[in-house]
């Protein structure tokens, strides 16, 4: 199974089969498409400081399920406090998960010579390695949302019959469980 390893310095290191290396891309490529997509249009809201600054994002919560999850209201109880903190937040927080997502894609890129490799060996920094946790958790929150997988419902999942169409999802959640586990282990090493 694939394990992440500390490494000296700080450094981690793994090694992925071809088809995991490419299984994770596609499921990191979707996670910047579900953040970029429905992006703010930048509005004239008519104060200078506004305009230079620009927080022209929606203070709406967005409507998907799982963006709501990734991008959660600061305050639940007061919708205005919530709107504005998310005027002001979101922006960044979007573009600091999408450049998480873009670390994880650039070191899972395959020169075309190596595409048909066995393994990919990564050797992953300690700034890398925690950009790389943030997206394995943003990849198992989006796929929890999407799977309907609650702590209370665990019983259920690991009681799937074979043949349930949700089975290969709950699979690669528990997947990247134990990606997001293991990464975590060898940085506290």
């Amino acid at each position: 199974m694939t394990v992440f390893r500390a490494r000296r310095k700080g450094q981690v290191s793994v090694e992925l089969p071809t088809y995991a290396a490419g299984l994770l891309a596609s499921l990191v490529r979707q996670l910047v498409e579900l953040l970029s997509d429905g992006e703010a249009q930048a509005t004239t809201s008519g104060d200078p400081l506004e305009e230079i600054l620009d927080f022209s994002t929606h203070r709406e919560a967005p409507q998907d399920p799982a963006l709501r999850r990734l991008l959660p209201d600061a305050h639940r109880d007061d919708p205005e406090a919530a709107a504005e903190f998310r005027r002001f937040t979101e922006r960044g927080l979007r573009e600091a998960k999408v450049a998480d997502a873009l670390v994880v894609l650039a070191a899972l890129e395959l020169p075309a010579d190596e595409a048909a490799a066995a393994d990919l060996e990564l050797e992953l920094d300690s700034s890398s390695a925690r950009a790389w946790m943030r997206c394995l958790t943003d990849l198992r929150l989006t796929l929890a949302e999407r799977l309907g997988i609650t702590a209370e419902s665990e019983e259920l999942w690991q009681d799937l019959p074979a043949n349930d169409e949700r089975l290969p999802g709950y699979e690669i959640y528990g997947w990247l469980s134990y990606l997001l586990e293991s990464l975590v282990h060898a940085v506290q090493r």
